[in-house]
């Protein structure tokens, strides 16, 4: 239980701004293997949070207003996290085109112009389409889009290779993760209640993220960190607006 429950604040640590009041965390192949389990947890917390800010800002302001603090602030909950790994995408494809290292570009604390400006680009989409779906109540879609978009790691990430020492070999080389397979099923089965065709979103998910991860590795022959989180995002966004449409 308390392997599990380190996890969960490595999970809730590393992947939002929550602040977790635990001084000793041990890390080791079995936090990854659980934190699978909590990402799409995460995901729930982030979009609750979401829709619990825009509920109480609309007491005070105009909900039109009320919904897009509430979106920029959806983006803050978790720091930008994935954000910043568009930029750092953008740019290695498009050097990638003059042969320079895709890679070392990724890894450079510098941003080009052209990453900065498909990132503003990006966050802008996401603003409107979260704002959009908060103005007109649709918080189902919120939930489902920051689950799914989480959860699909889970199925996906098997299908690629990642350096050894990162958090996604770990994470599958621990031993159980095939529970942990079936476990995360329940989310589909929370969306299912919330939205009774939500399994079309769950399986698009797992399309979108494979497509956009396979298109990264065809590109710049490897995935690691910034590959996936600039996939998660684009495939948060392409359920959004699915999702509405739907």
């Amino acid at each position: 239980m308390r392997e599990i429950f380190n996890s969960f604040a490595f999970t809730l640590s590393y992947f939002t701004v929550f602040p977790v009041f635990v001084k000793q965390m041990t890390i080791d192949k079995n936090t990854f293997k659980y934190s699978l389990f909590f990402l799409p947890l995460i995901g729930l917390l982030l979009s609750c949070a979401t829709i619990l800010i825009f509920i109480f800002l609309s007491s005070f302001f105009h909900p039109l207003y009320a919904s897009v603090v509430s979106a920029v602030l959806s983006l803050t909950l978790y720091g930008y996290l994935h954000t910043e790994a568009i930029t750092d995408v953008v740019d290695a494809w498009f050097a990638s085109y003059s042969g320079k290292d895709a890679y070392k570009i990724m890894k450079e604390s510098t941003i080009g112009a052209i990453g900065a400006i498909a990132t503003f680009c990006f966050v802008l989409l996401k603003v409107s389409i979260i704002a959009y779906l908060l103005y007109e109540k649709k918080y189902e879609i919120i939930i489902i889009a920051f689950m799914f978009s989480r959860l699909s790691l889970t199925y996906i990430l098997p299908f690629f290779k990642f350096n050894k020492d990162s958090f996604m070999s770990q994470a599958f080389e621990a031993q159980g993760v095939n529970k942990i397979r079936i476990a995360v099923l329940i989310f589909v089965l929370l969306a299912f209640i919330l939205k009774t065709n939500s399994f079309i979103l769950f399986l698009l998910s797992l399309f979108f993220l494979f497509v956009c991860l396979k298109i990264l590795y065809k590109r710049f022959s490897f995935v690691n960190g910034d590959c996936l989180g600039c996939s998660l995002e684009i495939t948060e966004l392409l359920l959004l607006n699915i999702g509405f449409v739907l």
